[in-house]
Formats: structure tokens, C-alpha cells, sequence
């Protein structure tokens, strides 16, 4: 018995199994090809003889579904033995016609018309039937824009009118990009007349190709209008009839063809680029129709694509609705006036309100990004991924912000989502590489190192890939497997031609950090050119590491080069859009903070290392030109100034309750001053006070008996020094008459301290230290003043009056602030003159933020 054969059954010879298809109705013959051609019958009814179609034909997007053509002047009885081929040549008269179209199909044969419409290549399109009209609907990336078209039947033209325009990403107001998208899909079959897209002769065109087409000849469409435009469950059907009433307009069309009345001449300008004649008419249009929601909107839309106009047209908004409920405009418009909170209300609200699932899904894309809390940003991202799956935009972000949440899971199932959707082997490659290089740079080393591997199966040889391969397992620990990897990463791009600054960084970090060879280090990062997008980062760590191996002078060449480079790549940003201009500003592509802190390192090297302050100071001028609110920054910038200067020490916090501090007219200011000894200087101290009264008139021969002083007298002194007893060239030390116990001088008459031999530095000095002694002694602190800007010291008055404007009261600051603007500005002329550019705009911007 053969294997397998049971008892009692014949075996069955092998063979092939049936075909499934076999066992169909039909035998498997393949199925008929649809025919080409209409079909047309005879019809008799209430003795007239009509042709009609006999099954539903198909023109383009459309399906004709019923179509009767009455023949006049048929006398019966009459032969139809010949049937319709011998009526043919006849000219009936067209009694109905029924057409239908699929959303569907009449998507997939209008979107090739939109391609490049919103971007590269053919939008995702989608047209469904809403109650009375259709919505449609386009997105290409994260740009998309959605519509509602009220569709409003004449005699024999239906009228296409677009509303409630609304999108994301856009460059243009969306109801003029609404109405383009309109006349793209109709093409030649429409035309615009007041913000309408009209399809003239529909019911001509329709007959003139299906009746030919049969062989037939065309009929009279005379007195044919149509009856109804049905938008129902995925599928439009329009109906026409002989001598018909006029059709019922519903509600949505009447408010559309009112609206295409006022501001029908502001579509077609919008529609032609004229934006602010299109205002204008709009405006016009809001003075017939005060508060319109829709007119308002489009008026909104046009200030908020030419920008900068943000606050008048929320007004706008405002005046017709509130602005979280004007949808995506709405949202718009509050983030762009800077209310974050207000606009993710706005948004979430258009989302949830849009039937659009995509322009949903960007909806709550935006108010994520709008979103600090993590959360809150993680829950409007999921709905967003909810609503449209595919936008790869929306899983990157929910990627990015699971790992943020430390969701290592859902991160790598949105990562396997990515890869799967991507098609072909370089997108997958992107995809892998992307998502572990958002791992790697969250501390997720060993998760990165599979998706690195990963992506190295769709590209073996890419440089990029080995390198982030090499920088997940440093991560991991493993930092001899990870010098080589980023080795051969080098080697990869040097071969291929690739641009390898990113590589040399990398392999400079790991054989300053993993092998520990400095002068190898510096060598790879020295070989960065000056363009290269790291060239800054390049020349901080050559600084950093030339400081460590001792070589100072080298560090400071390195550190030097990054100022100048920072410099230049200002210059060229400021300079305009010349190609010059974009190479040198490539280099702050990376953000202002993270090279302001660049500065801010070379600059505590060049000071903890050299002691050269001077230059610290330079480079923390630079970066406060990056981040001029930067406290850390600012604070180093003044310590360092401060330093150069004679030093003075901050004032202590004021007491809760102080005293009334008298004015510096009211005190005596005591200066101890230790000078050589002169015939005409007092050996006591040096007492400023207020001045006393007026001397009487002194007697000439009084004035004969005291000789002049040897110093000069300012004006207006004399009357102080009358008091003073001098001596002449004959007198001896012991002959001294008695010298007065202290030297009274008025408030602004320290010039005086010259006349009894008193240096200014050495006042300056002594002045600096009862400064230090009571730091909330005002008068002094103005005297010092005086003294400083007399001597011409105006970096070290600069530090002094910012110390009093920080800590002091609110009349000492009053007091102080012009005097500090009068110094900043000399400064900053100074520096223009001498060549200082760059440190005469640091000066000419603290200026300019105390005036404002």
C-alpha cells in the first residue's frame, strides 16, 4: 500500500490544486473590459419616442447617471426595427440629465492639477460632501490648508463659492490660495467672477461629449436648468430638467454669494498678489458690513502674512469674535503678540473643532510647541497623533518629548513607527539615524547604539553613522572600541570627499579624553579651517588644551582667533544677504548663547591662565553683545572691569529703615592725606565741609602781609583761603604761625585740596578708601567722582557710578544715572576715534539701554 493511502480509498493521482478563480461564476475567464462607448436606447412613452442612456457612463470623475433626449416630429405608428442608429442623426431635445461623482474619485483626478501648488510634488487632497458643498482639503509636510466650498446652482452654471479658509504653514492668506486651488481643479471649464468660481455650460459640455461619443447627434439644451446639487454619505449628484423651477438656495449658500457681493473685488486683488489694495477694498467692505466674521478674517489673514502687524489685526478679530474662538487665526495672531497661554487656548479649540484630521493633527502640533509644561506638551501631542498618524513632523516631536519624560519605550515604538512608514533604504537609514542621535544626545547611550547599528544596515559606508556608532559606546564606557570607530569614520569621509570638521572635533575629544594625548588633540582641531561650521568650537578647545599642556602663548593665539572670528561673523550679519556676509555669519548658526559662552570660557582662561585681564575683558565684551541680559555674563564683565580699575567695594544691602542721609552740603568729609612737607601745607587733615559765610572785605594791607600761594586758586576760593596763614620765602619752620586744625571746603571745591599741595591721585586714593570704609556715604562717593572724571579715569568712574546706581537708593540713583550716561558716552567716542569698534558699540549699547 503506498504511504499515506488509506483503506477503502483509491489513491489520487498529484496534481495541480484547483484555482480559486476556476471555481467562480464565469469559469475564470477573464473579466470583459468596460466598453469605451455609451449605450443608448429607444424609449416610447405617452406617444413620444425619446433616446436614453441604458447603463451609467463615465467622464472623467463623473458618472452620467440618467440622460432622456426627446425626438420631435416622430409620427406613429413608426418602425423601431433600426433602433437608435436610426434615429441618430435626429436633433432631440434634452429633457433630463443626472450626474454623480465620488469625493473620492474627483480627489484623485483634480490633485495632479495642484502639484507644487502647497510645495514639491502632488498634495494629499481630500474632497467631501458637507451639507450643501464639500470640504476641501490639502496638505503637503507640515503645510496644510482646508476650506469649505458652497456650491450654488443657476440656470445652467453652478457656482463654486470657497469659505472659511484656514491653515498651517501658509505664505499666503488662505482664501486666496482657496480660490487659486478652485480655478486649478476647474481649469478651463471655470472662471472667477466676484470670489466665485463659475462652471458656465456645464450641461452642454456634458451632452457634446457623451452624445457623440455614441454616435449621436447632440441635442437643444434650451430651457434645461438645474433643479438640485445633493451632497451626500461620500458622493455629489447634480440634477437638471426641461423648463424646471429655479432651484432653493439653503442657507449656507445665500450667507456665501452675500459675502462674494461685498468683498468680491477684494478676492480677485488677494487672489492676484495685491494685498494692500485687497486690504483696502476689505476695509471698504467692513464699512457696509460692520464686525462681518468673514470679512474680518480675511482682513486679519492679510496683516498676518505681511507681518509685524499682528496687534491690529487681532483688533480686528476682536471687533467681530473673541480671538480664542477664531480658530487657527486666532492662534496665530496671540503668539504672535506673545500670549503663549491664549494661543494654545485658541488652538486646541481649532483642533478639536476641525474635521480636517491632518490640519487638526498641525493644530495641535503648534500648541504643543506653545506648551512648557512637559505633560501638557506630551498630551496635546498625543491627540495630535490621534487625529492623523502619518505626519511625521508630529512623531518626531512626541519621540522628543518621550524621551524627555524618560518614556524609553514609546519613544523607540514611535522610532519602529518611523522606520516602517519610511520607503526605501536610504529614508529608513535617515529615520534610524535620526532617532539615535535624539537618544544619544538624552543620555540613552546603549538604546542609540542599536539604532546606530541599525542604520548601518541600510548604509554601511556612511561616515556619520560610525561616527555617532563611536560616540554611543564612549557614552556606554567603551572608549578604545569608540577611537577606533570614530577613526574610521575620519577615514570614510576622507574618502568619500565629505566635509570631516564634525569628525576631527570628535576624534580630538576622544584623544583629549580618552587618551589623554593633548598635543594629538590640538593637532586634529588645528586642522579645522576657519569656515567650518565647528571652526569656533575648534579654536575654544585648542585654547583650553594649549593652557593645559603650558603652551600659554598658543592658547592665547587659539582664544585670540575665536574673538576674531566672532567679530567677523558679526560684521558679516550686520553687513546683508551678500554671500560674504551668509559665509561669515554661518558661524553663529549654532545660537548667540552657546557662543557667548565660548566667550565666556576663553575669557576665564585667558584670566585664570596668563592674568591677562585686558583681554578677558575683550572677550566678555564680545559676548555681552551676544546676550546683553545675561547676568552671569555681565556680572564677569563688570568684576574684571572692576579689577583693572582701582578696587571698590560693593555696598553692603541697604537697612530695612535708614536714616535720613544728609546732603553732601550739610557734612564735613575728612581726608587724611599724608604729603611732603610744604611751607604752605597745613600738617593737619584735609576737612571738606559746607562752606562757611562770606569773609568781609579784607584790608590792603592785610592782603600786602600774606604772599600768594603756590598752587593755582580756583574761582571764587579766595574768600576760603583768606583764613589761612601763610609764610613767606624768609620764614623758618619754627616761625610758623598756628596752622588751623582743618581745611573747610564747600561741596564741589575739591580742586581747592590742590592749592595746599594735595596730589589728585593721592585724594582719589584716600577718597576710594573711606568709600570702601562706608559704602553708603553718598557725598563721598560723589566726591570720588569728581575727582575721577578730573583725572580723566573713566573706566574706573564707570564702575564706581555702577555700583552706586545698583545699591543705592532711589535719590542716589536719580543723582547718579546722568553722570554715568556722560561717561558711557565719552567711552564710547573714545573708542570710535582710537579704532575700537567692537568695544565702542558695547559702550554706545549700555547707552542706548539706560535711555530706553
Amino acid at each position: 500500500m503506498a504511504a499515506g493511502q488509506r483503506r477503502g480509498r483509491p489513491a489520487r493521482a498529484l496534481g495541480l490544486a484547483p484555482s480559486l478563480r476556476a471555481l467562480a461564476p464565469g469559469g475564470g475567464a477573464a473579466p470583459r473590459p468596460p466598453d469605451d462607448r455609451p449605450v443608448l436606447r429607444l424609449a416610447v412613452s405617452k406617444g413620444a419616442l425619446a433616446i436614453e442612456l441604458g447603463e451609467p457612463f463615465a467622464l472623467g470623475p463623473l458618472r452620467v447617471t440618467e440622460l432622456v433626449v426627446r425626438l420631435a416630429g416622430i409620427r406613429f405608428p413608426v418602425d423601431l426595427s433600426g433602433g437608435v442608429a436610426r434615429f441618430r442623426h435626429r436633433r432631440g431635445q434634452l429633457a433630463r440629465l443626472a450626474v454623480e461623482a465620488q469625493g473620492t474619485e474627483l480627489a484623485g483626478w483634480a490633485a495632479p492639477r495642484l502639484r507644487g501648488f502647497l510645495g514639491d510634488g502632488t498634495p494629499q487632497l481630500i474632497i467631501a460632501p458637507i451639507e450643501e458643498g464639500a470640504l476641501v482639503a490639502l496638505r503637503s509636510g507640515e503645510t496644510a490648508l482646508a476650506f469649505d466650498v458652497a456650491v450654488a446652482p443657476g440656470e445652467r452654471a453652478l457656482r463654486l463659492l470657497p469659505e472659511r479658509a484656514r491653515g498651517v504653514g501658509l505664505g499666503a492668506p488662505p482664501h486666496a490660495l482657496a480660490l487659486q486651488a478652485l480655478s486649478m481643479m476647474a481649469g478651463a471649464h471655470g472662471r472667477i467672477v466676484e470670489g466665485a468660481i463659475v462652471l458656465d455650460a456645464a450641461v452642454e459640455r456634458i451632452v457634446r461629449l457623451l452624445l457623440p461619443a455614441a454616435g449621436a447627434r447632440a441635442p437643444d439644451v434650451a430651457g434645461v436648468q438645474w433643479t438640485a446639487v445633493v451632497a451626500e454619505a461620500g458622493r455629489f449628484r447634480a440634477e437638471g430638467a426641461l423648463d424646471a423651477a429655479p432651484p432653493a438656495l439653503g442657507d449656507r449658500a445665500l450667507r456665501a454669494l452675500e459675502v462674494a457681493e461685498l468683498a468680491g473685488v477684494a478676492d480677485e486683488l488677494a487672489l492676484a498678489g495685491g494685498l494692500d489694495d485687497a486690504r483696502r477694498a476689505y476695509l471698504a467692505a467692513l464699512e457696509r458690513a460692520p464686525r462681518h466674521p468673514e470679512i474680518s478674517s480675511r482682513l486679519a489673514w492679510i496683516d498676518l502674512v505681511i507681518g509685524e502687524r499682528a496687534e491690529g489685526a487681532l483688533s480686528t478679530v476682536v471687533d467681530a469674535m473673541p480671538a480664542v474662538d477664531a480658530g487657527l487665526l486666532g492662534g496665530a495672531l496671540l503668539e504672535a503678540v506673545g500670549d503663549r497661554d491664549g494661543a494654545f487656548s485658541a488652538l486646541a479649540r481649532a483642533a478639536h473643532a476641525e474635521p480636517y484630521g491632518p490640519l487638526a493633527a498641525l493644530a495641535w502640533l503648534r500648541a504643543a510647541r506653545l506648551a512648557d509644561a512637559l505633560d501638557v506638551r506630551l498630551d496635546a501631542l498625543n491627540l495630535g497623533v490621534a487625529r492623523a498618524p502619518g505626519i511625521e513632523a508630529l512623531r518626531w516631536a512626541r519621540l522628543a518629548a518621550r524621551l524627555d519624560v524618560a518614556d524609553v519605550r514609546g519613544a523607540l515604538a514611535d522610532a519602529e513607527h518611523l522606520e516602517a512608514s519610511a520607503r526605501g533604504a536610504e529614508a529608513r537609514h535617515a529615520v534610524s539615524r535620526g532617532a539615535a542621535e535624539a537618544f544619544l544626545a538624552r543620555g540613552h547611550a546603549a538604546d542609540a547604539r542599536v539604532l546606530f547599528e541599525r542604520a548601518l544596515r541600510y548604509a554601511p559606508e556612511s561616515p556619520d553613522v560610525v561616527a555617532g556608532l563611536g560616540r554611543s559606546l564612549r557614552a556606554a564606557g567603551e572608549g578604545r572600541r569608540a577611537l577606533d570607530l570614530l577613526a574610521r569614520a575620519r577615514a570614510l569621509a576622507a574618502r568619500s570627499g565629505a566635509p570631516a570638521g564634525a569628525l576631527d572635533l570628535e576624534l580630538g575629544r576622544g584623544l583629549a579624553e580618552i587618551a589623554g594625548d593633548l598635543p594629538a588633540a590640538v593637532a586634529r582641531v588645528r586642522a579645522i579651517p576657519p569656515g567650518a561650521p565647528e571652526a569656533l568650537e575648534a579654536r575654544l578647545l585648542e585654547g583650553r588644551w594649549c593652557a593645559e599642556l603650558g603652551d600659554l602663548g598658543g592658547a592665547s593665539v587659539a582664544l585670540g582667533r575665536l574673538r576674531d572670528a566672532v567679530e567677523l561673523a558679526l560684521q558679516g550679519r550686520a553687513a546683508g544677504d551678500t554671500g560674504a556676509a551668509r559665509a561669515a555669519g554661518s558661524l553663529l548658526d549654532g545660537g548667540p548663547a552657546a557662543v557667548a559662552a565660548m566667550l565666556a570660557e576663553a575669557a576665564e582662561i585667558e584670566e585664570r591662565s596668563r592674568g591677562d585681564l585686558l583681554a578677558a575683558q575683550r572677550h566678555l565684551g564680545l559676548a555681552l553683545r551676544l546676550r546683553p541680559r545675561d547676568p552671569a555674563i555681565t556680572a564677569a564683565f563688570r568684576r574684571v572691569s572692576g579689577e583693572l580699575a582701582p578696587p571698590i567695594a560693593p555696598p553692603p544691602a541697604a537697612p530695612s529703615s535708614p536714616a535720613r542721609r544728609p546732603r553732601a552740603t550739610e557734612q564735613r568729609i575728612e581726608v587724611h592725606v599724608a604729603v611732603p612737607r610744604r611751607r604752605t601745607l597745613p600738617p593737619e587733615p584735609v576737612v571738606i565741609a559746607p562752606a562757611p559765610p562770606p569773609s568781609p572785605p579784607i584790608a590792603p594791607a592785610r592782603v600786602a602781609r600774606a604772599p600768594a600761594v603756590a598752587a593755582p586758586i580756583a574761582p571764587g576760593d579766595s574768600g576760603l583761603l583768606d583764613e589761612m596763614p601763610t609764610l613767606d620765602g624768609s620764614d623758618t619752620a619754627t616761625d610758623m604761625a598756628p596752622v588751623p586744625n582743618s581745611v573747610t571746603l564747600a561741596e564741589g571745591q575739591v580742586p581747592l585740596a590742590r592749592a595746599f599741595g594735595v596730589d589728585d591721585e593721592l585724594l582719589a586714593e584716600r577718597l576710594a578708601d573711606r568709600v570702601r570704609a562706608d559704602p553708603t556715604d553718598q557725598a563721598v562717593a560723589m566726591a570720588l567722582a569728581d575727582v575721577l572724571e578730573r583725572l580723566g579715569r573713566d573706566l574706573d568712574l564707570l564702575a564706581l557710578l555702577s555700583a552706586r546706581l545698583e545699591e543705592g537708593d532711589e535719590a542716589a540713583r536719580l543723582e547718579v544715572a546722568p553722570r554715568r550716561r556722560d561717561v558711557l558716552a565719552r567711552l564710547a567716542r573714545r573708542a570710535r576715534a582710537e579704532g575700537r569698534d567692537s568695544e565702542a558699540e558695547l559702550y554706545e549699547m549700555l547707552l542706548h539701554s539706560e535711555l530706553t
